[in-house]
């Protein structure tokens, strides 16, 4: 078994779900936050918790659902889907509002819903945190004890109603209610 190295381990750690940001990252904490995640990519890969399992059918539905929305909501439409890291997911969803997506953070059996906006081609949530595409991974980058940090998330897959065939109905009923009363959307575009 290879062992990753202590400063990419630390910075492979989730923020605590009962944690929030405690304010976004400033536009130079991001620069090199990004710089950083840079140079963990070959360790990241390595890792084999990144690798692309993905089918090329639901390769292609991901494409499908993120250029579909793309034709009506060009800002967000490449953070939406249901993106993966080592033990947890965020599930990002269009809402009718341009610019605005709704998330569905689940780590372990712990879940929380939040609202993001796209500014400056980042999108923001309502929890304090930075999410930034690249090199085909989701950044998530935070604040916590005042310091800058980021989790990376990778392979999107389509996003899933969370009322329909899954636990969120018995196990988290609020993310159900909370993502009805958001007007948090599945399908494509109409």
């Amino acid at each position: 078994m290879r062992f990753l190295p202590i400063a990419l381990a630390i910075t492979l750690l989730p923020l605590p779900a009962f944690a929030q940001s405690q304010r976004h990252p400033t536009a130079a904490e991001i620069e090199g936050l990004l710089q950083g995640f840079q140079e963990s990519i070959p360790a990241l890969l390595e890792s084999g918790f990144y690798g692309d399992v993905r089918t090329p059918e639901v390769r292609q539905q991901q494409d499908t659902f993120v250029e579909a929305w793309s034709q009506v909501d060009p800002g967000v439409a490449p953070f939406l889907g249901d993106w993966f890291a080592i033990e947890e997911n965020l599930e990002i969803f269009p809402t009718s509002d341009p610019g605005v997506v709704c998330v569905i953070d689940s780590y372990l059996d712990i879940s929380d819903f939040y609202l993001g906006r796209v500014v400056e081609g980042h999108l923001q949530t309502d929890t304090n945190l930075t999410l930034v595409l690249d090199s085909g991974f989701l950044v998530s980058t935070f604040v916590y004890d005042d310091q800058a940090a980021r989790y990376e998330y990778a392979n999107p897959i389509p996003v899933k109603d969370p009322a329909v065939g899954s636990y969120f109905p018995e196990y988290h009923p609020n993310i159900v209610e909370q993502f009805q009363q958001a007007g948090c959307l599945v399908g494509l575009p109409e």
